[in-house]
């Protein structure tokens, strides 16, 4: 697991965005801590809010998002003294611990994970936090708070539990192509290709000034394949790779092999790309800065900044549409961490700890995201210049896809496909072996 820009976290799904780029995997820590009140101005509306609350969190207890939540603890309390929250901070094992506590009767009142992972581990236990949606706070400046939040974002939180807001979003992460903006600008290549058509006449360009068009590795080996299919066929039919083998027999499996294999005849791929693993490809197209485009998530620029230029420009776009194609740009791997809160929990104990979600993805928004190198989830929040241009994509997503896209959903054949995906980019097997091969689960 990698350190990411929100940090996130590995499911499959849903697949969690996560999956990809979860946030550095760290040993649990079931650490309580305590922070204490004081006063200043929040959340705290009409209504004085009385409760303590239990916030078990899936941060480890020394990454910057757990610094983050503290202080955002500290800055609501300070305005709301009657309120007291406690925090523990289990790690990523956290979706595991919390259903485990909750049927012991142990007191959970609110609760983090990534979004996947509340509905696949916590469906049973969360409040539907609709209401709270739809009313106004201070931090919000007298309008809705699903108005102030990405709409991408809060729709997720709805879609994921049949039309009802189960968790606020933070922390939201993206998957895209992402590009070396100075490779563009050297090519002329001045506007991001949006047809598959585009996108080739761009490989050429950047093959013909000496750059390497395209790389991969071993932990994103299907993206490039799978998002052609994903585009060509809809996410619907290409589940249906991952789980049965018969599928494979759809002519559109091989129309999309076949632009693949065309690609890896003109020499757009990364001479290395078979024997590429993680993260090799991510750190050469920092450090050599002679490859333009690789498909990876949000977390991308904050994992490999230690290694990038000071000159480096970070550029990214949706991945093109192809002819014939069901999906267009509007469709891509997005997803966030959440903040739920336990169905159990009393009126007063939800009435606080919603206020607290709430203050914590508005007003304390862009300060969390400053602390912890993460993206805003605010529709008026300010992202890291290495991502501007991943803002505008995650902007239009509407229609989900998995991380890496649904040819990854069952682990019975996600390996099997991932290899004949790097042998077709690597030009090692034709169109017609890499459905045979893939096909073989």
């Amino acid at each position: 697991m990698r350190k990411l820009l929100a940090a996130a976290l590995s499911v499959a799904m849903g697949m969690s965005l996560v999956a990809c780029g979860s946030g550095s995997s760290k040993p649990v820590e079931e650490t309580t801590k305590s922070v204490e009140s004081g006063a200043d101005n929040t959340e705290s509306g009409d209504a004085k809010l009385n409760a303590e609350i239990e916030y078990w969190s899936s941060w480890s207890e020394t990454e910057a998002q757990a610094d983050a939540l503290r202080e955002a603890a500290d800055e609501f309390m300070k305005a709301n003294p009657g309120v007291k929250i406690n925090f523990t901070f289990n790690g990523r094992d956290n979706r595991n611990l919390v259903g485990s506590a909750v049927s012991a009767g142990t007191k959970v009142t609110m609760m983090d994970a990534n979004a996947d992972n509340i509905k696949s581990m916590w469906s049973e236990i969360t409040m539907d936090l609709t209401p709270y949606f739809e009313e106004s706070y201070e931090s919000t400046g007298g309008e809705k708070y699903v108005d102030k939040i990405m709409p991408s974002m809060s729709g997720l939180s709805a879609k994921l539990f049949d039309g009802k807001y189960s968790y606020f979003p933070y922390a939201p992460q993206g998957f895209m192509i992402f590009c070396n903006k100075n490779i563009f600008d050297d090519c002329r290549i001045t506007k991001y290709p949006e047809t598959w058509a585009e996108f080739m006449d761009a490989c050429e360009k950047i093959k013909a000034k000496g750059y390497t068009p395209v790389t991969t590795d071993s932990n994103y080996a299907t993206s490039w394949v799978g998002y052609y299919m994903s585009r060509l066929m809809g996410n619907d039919e290409v589940a249906k790779l991952s789980n049965d083998s018969s599928a494979w027999s759809n002519p559109k499996v091989l129309e999309a092999a076949k632009a693949i294999e065309d690609m890896a005849k003109k020499g757009y791929f990364d001479p290395v790309i078979e024997t590429n693993t993680y993260p090799n490809a991510q750190q050469s197209m920092v450090i050599n800065e002679k490859i333009a485009m690789y498909i990876n998530g949000t977390w991308l620029p904050n994992e490999v900044k230690d290694s990038t230029p000071d000159d480096f420009k970070w550029g990214s776009f949706a991945f093109p549409t192809v002819e014939g194609g069901v999906d267009d740009q509007t469709s891509g791997c997005y997803s966030s961490y959440g903040i739920a809160i336990n169905k159990d929990a009393t009126e007063e104990e939800a009435k606080a700890a919603a206020a607290f979600g709430v203050y914590v993805t508005t007003a304390f928004d862009q300060k969390f995201s400053d602390m912890a190198n993460a993206i805003p989830v605010g529709v008026d929040g300010v992202w890291p210049d290495s991502l501007k241009d991943a803002q505008q994509v995650m902007s239009k997503y509407t229609n989900r896809y998995p991380s890496q896209t649904a040819l990854i959903l069952n682990s019975n054949s996600k390996q099997i496909i991932a290899d004949a995906c790097l042998k077709l980019m690597g030009g090692s097997i034709t169109a017609e072996e890499f459905v045979e091969m893939a096909s073989k689960f």
